[in-house]
């Protein structure tokens, strides 16, 4: 199950998300989803993690 974030974000930004997600033929949400994936496990100090999230 999905739960629903919301969250603040520039201008600026925004407009690079759309744009690239656009290009990637997919959704900002996924975009979102898999950027927080992959920075989460390219951490290297990861006290508070408890297992490995697998991007797909």
């Amino acid at each position: 199950m999905m739960r629903v974030v919301s969250f603040k974000v520039e201008e600026d930004l925004l407009e690079i998300l759309e744009e690239y997600a656009r290009k990637k033929k997919i959704s900002k949400s996924e975009l979102i989803r898999r950027a927080l994936r992959n920075f989460i496990n390219e951490t290297e100090e990861k006290p508070y993690i408890t297992r490995r999230v697998r991007v797909y």
